[in-house]
């Protein structure tokens, strides 16, 4: 017997948002909802990002190149598996090290301690 596919498979495929729709309370609340107001200032912000910045020291190359492809070029892990030829589950975890080692070096920092207790 001949499968019968839910569309014509010559006609535009439907989309996936014809499939899901959120109740139109959650978007609405979303649509009035302005953008948050940041918990510190900008001279705060500019500080931790200092912060975070001089903690990026700590790592090594590889460590580097993987928070670059991450956080500043935007790459995904499948992206990153491929370029460098290993599986994304090894890149997971290898990013999962690196974010670790941050957090340890941020956490022990005296201004974040401060920052965080207050």
């Amino acid at each position: 017997m001949k499968k019968e596919f839910p569309y014509d498979p010559l006609q535009t495929p439907p989309k996936a948002t014809d499939r899901y729709n959120p109740p139109e309370t959650e978007l609405l609340a979303l649509m009035e909802a302005g953008p948050l107001e940041p918990r510190e200032s900008q001279e705060e912000q500019a500080a931790l990002r200092e912060m975070v910045l001089d903690s990026l020291d700590i790592l090594n190359l590889e460590e580097m190149w993987l928070v670059n492809a991450i956080l500043f070029e935007r790459m995904s892990l499948r992206q990153i598996a491929r370029s460098i030829g290993i599986p994304k589950t090894t890149v997971a975890r290898y990013r999962d090290k690196v974010l670790a080692k941050l957090r340890d070096a941020l956490v022990d920092h005296p201004a974040i301690q401060d920052y965080l207790s207050g």
